[in-house]
């Protein structure tokens, strides 16, 4: 049953009201704007009848104050008045009403502008809804989730960020297809249901990054056991389609007000703490607030540090990409290789033609492409890695400049066809690995 609010300083007119509506509603009265705002503090109506004559708060006031709230702004509002003239109609209109009802009100037109209104603000509510939804998981998108965290913040509310990252989902997509991604992307959505209460605020930010925005808490206990709680559903789900060998959850978390006095902020920080999680082996979680060079997170399983020592290994066609310290120890070698044996080898680096303040999330999908493209265009004795957050960088064994021109040309074309509609331009660079290296390394082993 609809609820309607009905705020007159006439009892009488408050009963008359009641006694033709108390079949299909379910009324409030109210004698003031005061107890207005008072009730809208504790529960929201679905809509609010409201007198425009009365003392210390009329009702354009009380609308005004209403509007100005967030939280009660799209609730439909319909004046009662006994004022017959344009001029009052069309401010009633102005400030924002949705109709004005005549006193002494009709019954039967009374109800019929209810209903109208009512419908037409359903109907409304359903579009803005969407427009805020994520399409996938009918989680909250970022614009969205970014205003009611702005508004929280504004109220002085604590709250504590989570930023969630599945790890390697990109692996589930290319070996699984990308129906399957989209079931584990709907299944983690539903987990983070399940972990947040009513006010709080979940949001895909898009591909395979979570927001959850804990309302009104600023407990590091609470939150710990949350991000566990988080940690371990997620990894029994994942064993049970098993997908749990290649794809896992990190944390990072950023605490309002300590970890930062706004939206941008709060994200940043959170967003730091999530690299170091994945910096120190994935699958966990960590607070903004931690120092770095802390105690370090360990492993949580005997699987994952074997995962850990093998250093993430990667057996499918294409480009072998390892993670920036393999990559450094794998260069190292690379270089003492080509050197002892006198082996050509080329440095291929790619970089995005984009600023800094250009969209995170855009500059992730682009460098998704790139990556993708490499692993099309080359060879699995090749070794990539993703070296910043706009470079992707590959060691070419047994080449020269004029094929690492190739190869390049090969992965900005491929770049080219699956980048996003909105995709940043990709350039490279080439040169010889390690040259004054290789060169020392020569010189101190001559026969």
């Amino acid at each position: 049953m609809k609820h309607i609010l009905i705020v007159d300083d006439s009892k009488t007119n408050l009963i008359m009201a009641r006694q033709e509506l108390k079949e299909d509603y379910e009324v409030t009265p109210v004698i003031s704007g005061e107890q207005a705002l008072q009730f809208l503090e504790k529960r929201i109506p679905d809509l609010i009848l409201l007198d425009i004559n009365m003392p210390v708060m009329d009702g354009k006031e009380t609308l005004t104050k209403i509007r100005q709230n967030p939280a009660w702004s799209t609730i439909p509002v319909i004046f009662l008045t006994s004022d017959e003239s344009t001029e009052t109609e069309a401010e009633c209109l102005r400030l924002g009403a949705e109709d004005y009802i005549r006193k002494p009100f009709v019954a039967k037109v009374m109800k019929s502008r209810i209903e109208r209104v009512i419908s037409m603000r359903s109907t409304t509510n359903d579009f803005i809804d969407l427009a805020r939804r994520d399409a996938l998981t009918g989680l909250f998108n970022r614009k969205y989730t970014e205003e009611m965290i702005q508004q929280s913040i504004k109220e002085g509310t604590p709250g504590m960020m989570f930023m969630i990252d599945l790890d390697n989902f990109k692996l589930i997509n290319d070996q699984k297809g990308h129906a399957e991604g989209d079931k584990v992307i709907r299944m983690f959505a539903d987990i983070l249901r399940q972990y947040a209460r009513s006010n709080d605020i979940v949001c895909r930010l898009g591909g395979d990054e979570f927001i959850l925005y804990l309302v009104g808490v600023n407990d590091r206990k609470i939150a710990a056991d949350r991000a566990k709680s988080i940690l371990s559903t997620m990894t029994e789900r994942l064993e049970e389609i098993e997908f749990a060998e290649n794809c896992s959850v990190s944390l990072g978390i950023a605490i309002y007000p300590q970890d930062g006095s706004d939206f941008q902020s709060l994200y940043s920080n959170a967003d730091k703490a999530l690299y170091l999680v994945k910096k120190n082996g994935k699958k966990s979680f960590r607070f903004y607030s931690d120092e770095e060079d802390g105690d370090e997170i360990l492993p949580s399983s005997l699987a994952n540090i074997c995962f850990l020592i093998e250093g993430r290994q990667d057996y499918s066609e294409g480009v072998y990409n390892v993670l920036y310290d393999e990559f450094r120890y794998i260069y190292n070698f690379i270089a003492r290789y080509a050197a002892r044996n006198k082996r050509p080898v080329q440095l291929l680096l790619f970089t995005l033609q984009c600023d800094p303040g250009d969209s995170r999330e855009r500059i992730i999908r682009c460098m998704d492409a790139v990556e993708s493209a490499a692993a099309v265009c080359l060879r699995m004795m090749d070794v990539g890695n993703r070296f910043s957050d706009r470079q992707y960088i590959v060691i070419l064994l047994d080449a020269d400049k004029e094929s690492a021109t190739h190869v390049a040309m090969r992965v900005i074309s491929k770049y080219d066809i699956i980048k996003p509609k909105d995709g940043f331009r990709l350039f490279y660079e080439t040169c010889p690995l390690h040259l004054k290296e290789v060169q020392k390394y020569s010189n101190e082993h001559k026969d």
